[in-house]
């Protein structure tokens, strides 16, 4: 019997690339051909999220990398919810505690590029995170609800790039002069970072403020590519804007979050994309944005997410938006992202937006003329 000619395995390998994070179907194809089956295991378990319940400790997925050395080395990025409102002994440090422990999990892991940790309930001292896991820190920090972060742990890693600090408190025995600390960086090489969030207090914010601007700051943000940031006050704004004026030459994309006041974008000269996130009515940040914030003189690309019960054209004033956005020459387009309360990242809302520009183009002439209209819909979102 003649058989057809096979595929080439670069085509299987593109099919399976194409649906790198639709679980289901990477499982379903692992099934259907060994063709498929070596790709659809890279990346099914390239990312691992797991979430610690009351019946289901950490030591679960210990016993899952023990068990499969072979899966284990194709990790390359785990995230761990602990969602117990209770002491978090898997991160500390217990050296008589014979329970495996998020150090026991990363010295497995050969391929590891990413560790991310999320406490749900409660906080973590930093002097009591595991040794091993705090030295680990190489090229991603991303740090939640975590008590006395010491100011040096942002110098003493020199090939770190990226910082997310959420509900964080820094050790401040020494927040009057930080002579201590960026002697004991001396013989380190500056950290130079290409990517910063934070979503800090007032008081925690102006003490990273001024342990960034200090002019011989091992930690450094000339070079940052990526900002995203929440304030809620005038105070916080305006530091917000002195670190600003510390990436001038390089910053791209600009996030913000909750924030009002007047803000000077104008000295941005790599500006591409400006994002603000919004829980209010989209006018008042239209206007807020006309009114009190400096665009640079060339094109730039707003992305406005607002959180919403309903995606419907008829409630939310769009020819007033329209033309107010259209009245800022330097908007060079325009997207808007609708998503349903409760939704706290990014993450859970990318995976299933929708496209319904041409239900909000007519309302919104303007921008639509001009090609740079685009509104996109969580599928949970009461229909239009």
């Amino acid at each position: 019997m003649n058989q057809e000619p096979a595929l080439p395995q670069e085509l299987f390998d593109y099919i399976i690339d194409f649906l790198f994070d639709d679980l289901d179907s990477l499982c379903a194809c692992a099934l259907v051909s060994s063709q498929f089956l070596l790709s659809s295991r890279i990346h099914v378990f390239s990312h691992l999220r797991f979430a610690i319940e009351p019946d289901r400790p950490i030591s679960e997925l210990h016993d899952v990398l023990v068990k499969f050395p072979h899966l284990a080395s194709r990790v390359q990025s785990i995230h761990i919810w602990d969602h117990i409102k209770r002491r978090h002994s898997w991160i500390e440090e217990h050296p008589t505690s014979l329970a495996p422990g998020v150090a026991q999990l990363s010295c497995m892991l050969a391929s590891l590029e990413r560790l991310a940790i999320t406490l749900e309930a409660g906080f973590v001292h930093w002097a009591n995170v595991s040794k091993a896991l705090r030295q680990s820190i190489y090229l991603t920090l991303a740090v939640t609800g975590i008590y006395g972060l010491p100011f040096k742990v942002l110098a003493y890693c020199p090939a770190l790039r990226s910082v997310t600090l959420k509900w964080v408190t820094f050790d401040e025995r020494d927040n009057l002069d930080f002579a201590a600390q960026i002697a004991a960086c001396a013989d380190f090489p500056p950290t130079q970072l290409t990517h910063l969030s934070i979503d800090l207090d007032t008081r925690v914010l102006k003490l990273l403020s001024r342990w960034i601007l200090l002019p011989e700051s091992p930690l450094t943000i000339a070079g940052l590519t990526s900002f995203a940031c929440t304030a809620d006050g005038l105070s916080e704004v305006i530091t917000i804007q002195r670190l600003l004026g510390e990436c001038v030459g390089s910053l791209q994309n600009l996030r913000l979050k909750n924030i009002s006041g007047t803000l000077n974008l104008s000295e941005l000269e790599h500006l591409r994309t400006l994002r603000i996130e919004t829980l209010s009515f989209l006018g008042p940040r239209v206007l807020w944005l006309a009114n009190f914030i400096t665009f640079p003189a060339h094109p730039v690309g707003l992305v406005i997410s607002m959180v919403s019960e309903r995606a419907s054209p008829q409630v939310m004033q769009l020819a007033e938006i329209d033309d107010t956005l259209a009245q800022i020459p330097s908007i060079s387009s325009v997207t808007l992202i609708l998503v349903p309360q409760g939704t706290n990242t990014s993450h859970e809302w990318e995976q299933d937006l929708v496209d319904v520009s041409e239900v909000f183009a007519p309302r919104m002439p303007l921008a639509a003329r001009k090609g740079a209209l685009q509104v996109l819909r969580s599928r949970r979102l009461k229909d239009i």
